[in-house]
């Protein structure tokens, strides 16, 4: 091992009197002292630092080969979020009494059937074992949320017959019963949008007895002081249009071809958002919706009731009329950000 050392030692001192060595060495310090001032100046411009298209462990591929699944479902705060009217009436959350669907209240320490129906949004990839988890918090916003159960699911891509999936519950309510929110939250490792993951069904029915009367909690869910703000809305969902659009609708004007499917998508998110934009839903002007108190402050983990009263002006009044009750949390600048929200059903017969 001494030996070995030595000529190491030899090997290295022989080097020092080597003209290649000098001018290998001033090159590869020059190389790196010009790479170096290339990632000092984009740090200094702000811009990112450049990845690498391969190594020894990876290669990145490009977007036209690598595609990523879109598990999704109604979700309210990623609708909301992009500037959409919502309904708390999830469409893909259903709960069924065996084969009934049901609407009203819940009984007490019954057992229900909850389907969570999970759609893609991509064209190109499946996802394998998408996970869907589902949990009831009390009839508001921000209450507690416990746990029901978790499935897995395999979910085809968009336009297969395997899009959309369903995943099934059986759910034993409480034993104390009333109203309670229901939860759907999905779950995929390499998820394209995971914004779009968490959906809610929090919906209560009441009979108008001048007024319908309705109350749920609203929590503080943040370890400081938070103001919220309470407003409602009568948007609900549109009917389906037909999948096949007339002619000059969804075409490109030019060929009457189908337009691209990007193209199309983004004609649809401009639609939607030219027709169910938040704020075009004002509570009718032949209705009375108090709201109490409609501004308030919480303290962290803080639990509060709020008071809703609906009636219609006209004593003669006979149906029913859905409200949707949105919870804003407001910060200093006065910006918003939605935190729950329930809809609520006023019914005369």
């Amino acid at each position: 091992m001494a030996g070995s050392l030595v000529n190491h030692i030899r090997t290295a001192a022989l080097l020092l009197f080597a003209a290649e060595f000098w001018k290998r060495l001033a090159a590869g310090l020059k190389v790196l002292f010009a790479t170096i001032c290339r990632l000092l100046c984009r740090l200094a411009k702000g811009q990112r630092l450049p990845s690498p298209a391969q190594n020894d462990c990876c290669i990145q591929l490009p977007p036209d080969i690598y595609k990523r699944a879109d598990p999704l479902l109604y979700a309210q705060y990623y609708l909301m979020g992009q500037g959409l009217a919502v309904t708390w009436d999830n469409p893909d959350i259903d709960i069924f009494d065996g084969t009934l669907p049901v609407t009203g209240a819940l009984q007490p320490a019954h057992t229900y059937r909850v389907r969570v129906r999970v759609w893609n949004g991509s064209y190109d990839a499946p996802a394998v074992g998408v996970g869907v988890a589902l949990s009831y918090l009390s009839f508001g916003a921000q209450t507690i949320s416990r746990p029901i159960a978790n499935v897995a699911i395999n979910l085809g891509a968009k336009g297969t017959i395997d899009c959309p999936a369903y995943a099934e519950f059986s759910w034993t309510t409480p034993a104390t019963g009333g109203h309670y929110c229901l939860q759907a939250q999905l779950s995929w490792g390499d998820d394209a949008n995971p914004s779009n993951n968490l959906g809610q069904k929090n919906v209560n029915i009441a009979e108008m007895r001048s007024p319908a009367k309705f109350v749920f909690s609203v929590r503080n869910e943040a370890s400081v002081v938070r103001r919220f703000q309470i407003e409602a809305d009568c948007y609900a969902l549109p009917k389906l249009r037909p999948c096949v659009p007339p002619r000059g609708q969804g075409r490109d004007e030019r060929t009457d071809t189908p337009q691209p499917r990007l193209a199309e998508s983004k004609a649809r998110w401009a639609k939607a958002l030219e027709e169910q934009a938040y704020g075009r839903f004002p509570v009718p002007d032949d209705w009375l919706v108090r709201i109490v108190p409609r501004t308030l402050l919480l303290q962290p983990r803080q639990l509060t009731e709020i008071a809703v009263e609906i009636e219609p002006k006209d004593s003669a009044f006979r149906g029913s009329k859905t409200f949707n009750v949105h919870v804003f949390t407001v910060g200093e600048s006065g910006s918003r950000t939605m935190t729950g929200g329930v809809t609520l059903t006023a019914t005369k017969g």
